[in-house]
């Protein structure tokens, strides 16, 4: 996986001892922060031309069992998925109006492996001889690292990004059982079948099975065509037309496609 970035890959390293002989866990740190990412991109306000507000506050909603791996996780791989987050919206040119926090919560009317991601806006600590003009509930006081990991809120101390340069054209990638592909057409079909633009050997894949399509504004839809498995963005079933980002998990049959949009500096086509 080559062009994935180093911050991500410096995750990887924090977390794969972890999991390693765990085939059971519902839920990993990597793929959650995957997700915290695409909620970021997808919750983003443009406050003028080039310059974008970042949500920096998330709340993450597991049932029982994931709840209880979370739980279970150090304060350590908690930062850093609060780190990599940040770092995230840095790379992105986003602006933060506080550290990152990550609050896990439960909800028994999910199912293992799924989970209920929101996003806000919250604003850094202020002193306290400089209150707001109008009565505010007090503010709880940030956990220091020893607080539960799973039942607090996480912050992770960023420094706000300063407005971003000029944009940089950026190339879509899908990842495909180890091979990278560039997306270089506005709609691209992957299937079982030979004729697909991308074939993908997996008995559970249909023939023509799901498009990516490319839109204005670097904009990124993945649509099922009718396929007999159905087809998942980021763990959840897709019945229309679904937007994806950066970092996107497409899953169909038993195969898992990483979608990605990469700058020249992290390597340009596949």
């Amino acid at each position: 996986m080559g062009f994935f970035d180093n911050v991500e890959r410096g995750l990887e390293k924090v977390v794969t001892g972890f999991f390693r002989g765990n085939s059971t866990a519902e839920i990993k740190p990597v793929e959650l922060t995957t997700a915290l990412r695409n909620q970021m991109d997808r919750s983003i306000l443009a406050i003028s031309e080039g310059r974008s507000l970042a949500p920096n506050s998330f709340t993450v909603a597991l049932n029982q069992r994931d709840f209880d791996t979370a739980k279970s996780w150090s304060s350590v791989i908690v930062q850093e998925i609060a780190t990599v987050t940040a770092d995230h919206a840095s790379s992105q040119g986003y602006n933060l109006q506080g550290e990152v926090r990550i609050r896990f919560t439960l909800d028994d009317e999910l199912r293992p492996g799924e989970r209920e991601i929101s996003a806000d806006f919250q604003d850094a600590a202020k002193p306290a001889a400089n209150p707001a003009p109008a009565p505010r509930p007090a503010a709880k006081p940030a956990p220091q690292p020893s607080a539960h990991p799973a039942t607090q809120t996480v912050a992770q101390p960023r420094p706000v990004p300063h407005p971003p340069a000029a944009p940089v054209a950026k190339q879509a990638i899908v990842e495909v059982a180890g091979e990278r592909y560039a997306v270089h057409h506005h709609s691209i079909v992957l299937g079982r079948s030979n004729s697909s633009d991308i074939p993908v050997d997996d008995a559970g894949v249909s023939r023509q099975h799901v498009r990516i399509e490319t839109h204005a504004n670097e904009e990124f839809t993945a649509t099922d065509l009718g396929s007999t498995n159905g087809t998942y963005i980021d763990g959840k079933k897709i019945s229309s037309a679904t937007q994806i980002f950066d970092g996107t998990v497409i899953t169909i049959g038993q195969t898992k496609i990483i979608f990605r949009l990469i700058t020249p500096k992290q390597g340009g086509a596949a």
